[in-house]
C-alpha cells in the first residue's frame, strides 16, 4: 500500500511541478512569433501586440490581454482579451480546428477556425459571431474627422481561403440603435437617426462589393449596393456605390425649410424618395443626385 501511495504522491509532484514550469516558462516570445508569421501570411504589414499571453485550462489553449492589430504603424483594432481553444482531437489530423472569444468594445466575438493542409497549399477558413459590440468605440470609427458613429454592432463573417491575400470573406452584419453625428451640418441636417442598419457583403482581393445596405428608422428609410475598391490609406479607397433614400416626415419637413427651391420635385421626395450615386474616395467622396 505504501509504494502505491509514494506511486500517487510522485506523479502528482510532476504534474504540479509540470503545470508550474508551464506557467513560468510559457514560451510567450515563441508564441507571438508563430501568430506574427501567420498575419504575415495575410498581410505582410500586419503585426500583433499583446500584453500578455498565456497558457489556459478547461478546456487547454491560450488566453491573451490586451491585444492590438496594426498595419503599417496605426491600430486597427484592439481586443481586451482573447481565448482560443483547439480541439485536441484534430491536432494529429489534416484538419485542425480550434474555437476562439474575444471581448472587442463591450461586445464579443465567438467563432471556429479550420485549418487545412500545410504550406502554399494551406487553407483557412473561420467563420465567428459578432454581439453588442459598441460602435463608437472602435478604433476606425474614433478616428473619423467627418462624423461619429454610435450604436450596437452583431452579425455573421466568414473567411474562407488560403495563406494569401487571395482568399475570399463575406458577412452579413446589423446595427442597432445607429446614430450619425455630422461634424458639418448637410442641408441644415446636424444627426440622422436611423434605427437600424443590415448590411450583406464580400470582400475577394481588394475589391469589397456591398450586395445590399438597407436602413429603416424614424427620420429616413433607404437602400444603397455597389463596390469599394480598397486601398491603402484606407481613405484613397474608390467608391462606386448607387442608392435611394426616402425621408419620414420629419426629415421632409425639415428638408423643405432648407434645400432651395427648385432644387428637388418635393412630391417625388416624398413618394419616390432621392436616388444618389457615390463616386470619388472615401476621403473626398463624390455625390450626385438622379
Amino acid at each position: 500500500m505504501g509504494s502505491v501511495k509514494a506511486i500517487f504522491a510522485y506523479l502528482l509532484f510532476a504534474l504540479l511541478a509540470a503545470a508550474f514550469f508551464l506557467v513560468l516558462l510559457f514560451p510567450e516570445q515563441a508564441v507571438k512569433a508563430y501568430i506574427d508569421g501567420r498575419l504575415t501570411a495575410i498581410d505582410p504589414s500586419l503585426t500583433m501586440t499583446a500584453e500578455t499571453i498565456r497558457p489556459a485550462t478547461l478546456p487547454p489553449g491560450l488566453k491573451m490581454t490586451g491585444i492590438d492589430f496594426i498595419r503599417d504603424g496605426i491600430r486597427l483594432v484592439h481586443f481586451n482579451d482573447a481565448r482560443v481553444s483547439p480541439d485536441l482531437m484534430t491536432l494529429l489530423g489534416d484538419s485542425k480546428q480550434a474555437r476562439f472569444q474575444a471581448r472587442l468594445a463591450d461586445g464579443t466575438i465567438n467563432g471556429r477556425a479550420v485549418i487545412q493542409g500545410t504550406g502554399p497549399s494551406e487553407r483557412v477558413r473561420v467563420e465567428a459571431d459578432l454581439s453588442q459590440i459598441r460602435i463608437e468605440q472602435l478604433d476606425r470609427v474614433k478616428t473619423n474627422d467627418r462624423f461619429t458613429l454610435s450604436g450596437t454592432l452583431g452579425g455573421h463573417m466568414k473567411l474562407d481561403g488560403n495563406r494569401s491575400p487571395k482568399g475570399g470573406s463575406s458577412g452579413s452584419l446589423t446595427a442597432s440603435e445607429l446614430r450619425i453625428t455630422l461634424k458639418a451640418p448637410f442641408f441644415g441636417i446636424a444627426e440622422l437617426v436611423m434605427g437600424q442598419a443590415d448590411a450583406t457583403f464580400s470582400v475577394n482581393r481588394q475589391n469589397l462589393r456591398l450586395q445590399s445596405l438597407t436602413f429603416d428608422g424614424p427620420m429616413a428609410e433607404g437602400k444603397i449596393s455597389g463596390t469599394i475598391m480598397l486601398k491603402r490609406p484606407l481613405g484613397q479607397s474608390r467608391l462606386n456605390l448607387t442608392g435611394n433614400v426616402k425621408p419620414r416626415p420629419e426629415l421632409f419637413a425639415r428638408l423643405q425649410e432648407t434645400i432651395p427651391k427648385g432644387f428637388l420635385n418635393p412630391r417625388a421626395l416624398g413618394t419616390r424618395g432621392l436616388n444618389f450615386r457615390v463616386r470619388g474616395s472615401i476621403d473626398d467622396p463624390d455625390v450626385s443626385m438622379r
